[in-house]
């Protein structure tokens, strides 16, 4: 631990100049790179990474570096399985008939089909 008060070596400095520099250009990090952060082995590492940050340099340099793995984690592609939609109404699309609505007529929209605002549920089964 690097003590308070005294001259210390420029690494942790360094350190914290390129953490922030990360933090500030998250965006740009190679998806490649992102994929692999969100991966079990990625997030194990980061952990590691974070644990010995935090008793190397102090907890300010370890938040710095939970940030920059959050953010660069934040811009990984996730699984189709987790953009699922918690809850399918189970509605029903029916044809468009009579005449157009006002707003239709305005915006110059022709719908072919609308889904009807009737849901089906069934009772939870245990």
């Amino acid at each position: 631990m690097i003590q308070q008060g005294t001259m210390s070596s420029p690494f942790p400095l360094l350190y914290g100049a390129i953490m922030v520099l990360l933090i500030a250009y998250a965006h740009v990090v190679p998806m490649t790179i992102r994929m692999f952060a969100d991966s079990l082995l990625g997030r194990l590492l980061a952990l590691a990474a974070i644990y010995g940050v935090i008793h190397g340099l102090g907890w300010i340099y370890g938040l710095l570096t939970a940030m920059a793995f959050l953010l660069i984690l934040h811009g990984a592609i996730r699984s189709p399985l987790s953009s699922l939609e918690g809850f399918d109404g189970g509605t029903s699309e029916k044809k468009v008939s009579g005449r157009r609505w006002f707003v239709e007529k305005v915006l110059g929209e022709t719908p072919a089909v609308i889904s009807t605002d009737r849901v089906t549920t069934q009772p939870v089964q245990s």
